[in-house]
């Protein structure tokens, strides 16, 4: 499951996803609509916060983690994923790759939200987040 994990972490944390050249704009409301919806955390933010000016998301994780079909994933399938977005979340993954497009803001902001939106996060998730 590590591979298959690994994949999934990437898709959730927008790894691969390119960099905007100019702001995204629009007139119908729809960015603010979206951005209304979901779980926010006691700072107020929320993973359905769009940003549209250097990427899609303001905090680069998908609300599809709290999607029903991620929430019935088995424990087999889950916890690895968890357990992956951990480990590059918390500074454990020391890949450049992950360093290049995850900040530690960003990762710290994260890591918060998380913490207080998703229910079933793991214990491991109380801990640090460090550089």
């Amino acid at each position: 499951m590590a591979g298959v994990a690994t994949e999934v972490v990437d898709y959730l944390l927008f790894v691969d996803e390119a960099t905007f050249t100019e702001r995204v704009k629009g007139a119908s409301g729809f960015a603010e609509r979206f951005s209304a919806r979901g779980p926010r955390d006691r700072k107020g933010r929320s993973l359905y916060d769009l940003d549209l000016t250097r990427r899609l998301m303001k905090y680069p994780c998908s609300y599809l983690i709290y999607s029903p079909e991620f929430d019935a994933l088995p424990p087999l399938a889950k916890d690895p994923i968890y357990k992956r977005l951990w480990a590059i979340l918390s500074g454990q993954e020391q890949d450049p790759r992950y360093r290049s497009v995850l900040s530690l803001a960003d990762r710290q902001a994260i890591v918060e939200i998380l913490r207080d939106t998703k229910k079933d996060l793991p214990a491991y998730f109380a801990g640090a987040v460090r550089q």
